[in-house]
């Protein structure tokens, strides 16, 4: 009996840690939900402090991985914003990186100029933005943050692939302006293009040219200027036109 009395004493003292080990597990993390508020407030009191706050709208603060993170909107545009950060030693912020310089709205500008293209040329591009949004002049950013008719602003690049069956420089001329033209006769106008051209028939020949504009359909030198990228050749007809390349393998 008393044996049996130990048994069930012990088996009790168990279930009373298991039980308290679980409360504490809950209240740990319900801690860190709890203190939400307070952390809302620090958060506001640094915007305060260190911006104009009433260019911002403040959004709710979440908490994951040991830190709070609040999203903090312009005002005049929600897809120009940047996140604040507080943890336990400290807060910080990416206001130079996303608001600025425009990292994240650049990065989702450009699906959105990738997608735009693609549904009017038929064509799967890659665009890239070569500059941060505080490099630009006041006309120029504010066209980009209102997303006005921005096919037309020169101030990103086309990357697009290019597959020769014949290597040639004619033949590669020729589908390289074929390229260009497709583009601006949709009134798609970057500030360059971009052309990777691959020997369809040897797959270990391909080479990048960088640069390109919409002058070169009408440059008299354009057949040299292909032969000299043919020929590795780093000509001064190159370096005239601003016209660079890379051997991709």
């Amino acid at each position: 009996m008393k044996k049996q009395k130990k048994l069930l004493f012990a088996r009790n003292i168990f279930f009373f840690f298991i039980i308290i080990i679980f409360t504490i597990i809950i209240m740990s993390e319900k801690k860190d939900t709890i203190l939400i508020p307070k952390a809302t407030k620090k958060i506001a009191s640094y915007i305060e402090d260190k911006y104009n706050n009433d260019d911002f709208k403040l959004g709710d603060v979440s908490y994951k991985n040991n830190k709070y993170t609040m999203k903090v909107s312009s005002k005049e545009n929600n897809k120009r914003y940047f996140f604040i950060y507080y943890t336990k030693t400290g807060i910080t912020d990416s206001y130079q990186n996303d608001y600025i310089e425009g990292k994240s709205f650049l990065s989702n500008l450009k699906k959105d100029l990738e997608k735009s293209i693609k549904s009017i040329v038929n064509t799967k591009v890659t665009v890239e933005i070569p500059t941060t949004l505080d490099q630009y002049t006041d006309a120029v950013r504010e066209r980009i943050l209102n997303e006005d008719n921005l096919l037309e602003l020169k101030f990103y690049i086309i990357k697009e692939e290019l597959f020769i069956k014949e290597w040639d420089p004619v033949e590669i001329e020729k589908q390289i302006e074929q390229c260009i033209t497709k583009y601006t006769n949709s009134n798609i106008t970057p500030k360059s293009f971009t052309i990777i051209i691959n020997n369809d028939n040897e797959i270990t020949e391909s080479i990048e040219i960088n640069n390109l504009t919409t002058d070169f359909i009408n440059n008299p030198s354009k057949i040299e200027i292909i032969n000299d990228i043919l020929n590795d050749n780093n000509s001064i007809l190159l370096k005239t036109n601003k016209i660079t390349y890379v051997y991709k393998n």
